[in-house]
């Protein structure tokens, strides 16, 4: 893992929502066959969490989200990622996977409020309204791939690749700033 994520400062903006960039999460990627009874064993050992439905995300101490039939996104304290990884790989070892920290390629945005529905719906052409809590959601924000779902009516979780990072933020900034409310949710 980069020594930079140290030296970078959390950025945050409050508009008519808060948007806040989660500088030190670790994120594990996971591929596998999840219709296998000993996958789903190894990662309730190695992580703690079964399983997420699909389009789901298990709000847990290390959440777990569901990105495709064979893809699931782990987030926990970037100080344990490695220990999860190797714990992963052991628990997985015989088993057709995929283990990789991807850490420092993605990049966490927590946006907070009683508008962040809105906030999506100016961004994702998604049906926000029909959103569950715990859904997840792939898509594009504006020009760029990104990931989301909600944690409760007023939190909002987005994911990117960090090389986009600047770009998401600027549009969540944007789109929450103060006066540029629709007010349709």
């Amino acid at each position: 893992m980069s020594d930079q994520v140290n030296e970078r400062e959390m950025r945050s903006f409050s508009g008519y929502v808060r948007v806040c960039e989660k500088m030190t999460t670790g994120m594990l990627s996971i591929r596998g066959d999840f219709s296998s009874s000993e996958f789903k064993t190894a990662l309730f050992k190695a992580v703690g969490t079964r399983l997420p439905n699909e389009k789901k995300v298990i709000l847990a101490q290390n959440n777990i989200a569901w990105m495709s039939p064979d893809e699931l996104l782990v987030f926990c304290d970037y100080a344990a990622v490695y220990k999860i990884s190797k714990n992963l790989k052991m628990e997985l070892k015989g088993q057709h996977h995929l283990v990789v920290n991807v850490s420092d390629a993605r990049a966490l945005f927590e946006v907070s409020g009683s508008a962040v529905r809105e906030i999506v719906a100016k961004l994702a052409p998604v049906n926000i309204k029909a959103l569950e809590i715990g859904e997840i959601r792939r898509t594009r924000f504006s020009q760029i791939a990104a990931a989301f779902w909600l944690t409760s009516e007023a939190n909002l979780s987005i994911i990117c690749f960090s090389s986009v990072a600047d770009y998401m933020f600027n549009l969540l900034k944007t789109s929450s700033a103060q006066n540029s409310e629709v007010g349709s949710f």
